[in-house]
């Protein structure tokens, strides 16, 4: 499916609020609409209770469709779902289960049943936290601005709505229980793939998956007909002295979490079948390759484009989906996939974090428990950032606005004095990666360090608020 996009806000705050919220996931993903993401739960203060009424914490996310209906059937089956999970609409604090359609596509629209986008949307630190997750760089219909635009100036302007926040667990996608057919060479790959009608999305992972992959899979699975992952430890993507061999195999784990997501079939080559003839690049780092990890660890790009590369060739994949936690990567194959005129279209995914906000690799699993507390103030010193950016003046209220060279060089202070070894720490495009020097429209600040043994990759979105008032 592929259909329209939009985003429903979900919400409880009576009985069991996570077993609403699962049941709500379970419905939206079925007929003629699919769940392709979601950020994560948080818990938040009800909001518009009377003085001296102090309902339950609401529990709460966003969560991104694919659907084949129109905007007032969506909102139709929305209001279906909640009453079969006994929403009653009688002005109580309390609620089993409340969807919002927040927006639809570019669709704006006020009607008695239905004003797009949501008039409170942007006014709910409830709303934007989770939804800047899931798709930052939305364009609210209406606006100008986009999500993480939209949630740094509600940021500025009312900081304690998301001081309140507390982050649960990861969304309870449904279990789409698909069977997932291994092929194990290039032979059976192509039978399947003669086999499929309709669009091929596919993932690619070197496995020991989590739900950063699952991610992948459940967007790829709402967009398109057929699903095909591939796990394959790619050998010429490793450098000297690097963990290949430490790297972790989990091989049937993995293949129970891609048929949960909705993979319909895993590619799982050997390297004699990768490389049948020593299959060498013939790629030169270029453009997007030359900095960051293209400068510390020489020949990985090249690897990476030839695995990437060879596999799409393999496949004849529409649309192959990548985590942005990898933004250089993202960029480098963006430019070989126009260089090559290549027909396939890349799909770039948010990052998925854990509840301590770190952002979820394979490698994380070398952590310790102590190892593990300081490694997320990596993530947290970059979201710090954000929070910078929105409030544009320093403790005493004196204007100071966000200034890259300045800041990141205190916060890479900051990491070093607590133990990290920072390779970098720099605001960049977020389709090139070319290094920007102020902060006038969205970026990212993309960041390397390494703790324990362990190489923490991660990076942050970060906007110059909307200039509207939420």
């Amino acid at each position: 499916m592929r259909g329209a996009r939009a985003f429903v806000g979900l919400g409880s705050n009576e009985g069991d609020a996570y077993g609403h919220l699962t049941a709500a996931f379970a419905a939206l993903d079925e007929g003629a609409v699919r769940v392709a993401g979601a950020g994560r739960l948080v818990w938040s203060p009800y909001v518009g209770a009377p003085r001296g009424v102090l309902p339950p914490r609401v529990l709460n996310t966003v969560a991104e469709v694919r659907t084949e209906l129109e905007p007032e059937a969506l909102h139709a089956r929305l209001s279906e779902i909640e009453q079969a999970r006994g929403r009653v609409r009688d002005g109580r604090h309390t609620r089993a289960l409340d969807l919002d359609l927040l927006a639809y596509d570019d669709v704006v629209c006020v009607t008695d049943e239905l004003t797009l986008p949501h008039p409170r949307a942007r006014q709910r630190a409830f709303v934007l936290a989770p939804w800047t997750e899931v798709a930052p760089r939305y364009v609210l219909p209406g606006s100008a601005h986009t999500i993480v635009e939209h949630a740094t100036a509600l940021l500025r302007d009312d900081p304690a709505q998301d001081g309140a926040l507390r982050v649960a667990t990861a969304p309870p996608f449904a279990d789409r229980a698909a069977p997932c057919t291994r092929l194990t060479d290039r032979e059976s790959l192509a039978r399947w793939r003669d086999g499929c009608r309709g669009t091929v999305g596919v993932v690619m992972t070197m496995g020991a998956l989590h739900a950063g992959h699952a991610a992948l899979v459940q967007r790829a699975a709402a967009e398109c007909d057929h699903v095909l992952a591939t796990v394959f430890v790619n050998p010429t993507q490793f450098g000297e002295g690097e963990d290949l061999a430490r790297y972790p195999r989990t091989l049937d784990d993995d293949i129970a979490l891609l048929a949960r997501h909705g993979a319909d079939a895993v590619y799982v080559p050997s390297a004699d079948d990768m490389y049948p003839d020593g299959l060498a690049t013939t790629w030169e780092p270029s453009g997007a390759a030359l900095g960051f990890e293209g400068a510390l660890r020489p020949g990985h790009f090249a690897g990476v484009v030839t695995v990437v590369t060879e596999l799409w060739r393999r496949t004849r994949a529409d649309r192959s989906y990548f985590g942005r936690k990898d933004a250089q990567q993202l960029a480098v194959l963006a430019q070989v996939r126009a260089e090559r005129a290549l027909p396939v279209e890349i799909v770039a995914c948010p990052i998925v974090r854990a509840e301590d906000e770190l952002a979820l690799s394979s490698r994380n699993r070398y952590l310790d428990g102590s190892t593990r507390l300081i490694a997320r103030e990596f993530a947290l010193a970059l979201r710090g950032l954000g929070a910078l950016a929105a409030r544009g003046r320093d403790l005493d209220g004196v204007p100071m606005p966000f200034e890259p060279a300045r800041d990141l060089a205190a916060v890479r202070a900051h990491l070093a004095g607590r133990g990290f070894g920072v390779d970098y720490l720099e605001l960049v495009d977020p389709d090139t990666l070319a290094p920007c020097t102020e902060l006038d429209r969205p970026r990212l600040v993309i960041g390397a360090a390494r703790l324990g043994g362990v190489r923490l990759l991660d990076n942050r979105w970060l906007a110059p608020p909307a200039a509207e008032a939420p």
